[in-house]
């Protein structure tokens, strides 16, 4: 676990990362990764330590907001 926190604040240091966080009953979890191509998106997470020892799946969703919070907007 402390290989994976350590990927999430590297990538959070270099404005990668918006948000991240456990899903309900601890399933899995959510990043949001700043990047205009999803294939960036999918290189970033082969970086991370559960990819590397294969322990989680990864789904990857590519959206564009209509609308957000005026203070993300720089960010989204």
């Amino acid at each position: 676990m402390k290989e994976h926190i350590a990927f999430l604040d590297h990538y959070y240091e270099q404005k990668k990362f918006l948000a991240s966080g456990r899903r309900e009953n601890r399933v899995g979890g959510v990043i949001l990764v700043l990047s205009s191509l999803i294939q960036e998106a999918e290189e970033i997470m082969k970086n991370d330590p559960f990819y590397i020892h294969d322990v989680a799946d990864y789904d990857f969703m590519w959206f564009e907001p209509s609308k957000s919070l005026e203070e993300i907007k720089e960010f989204v």
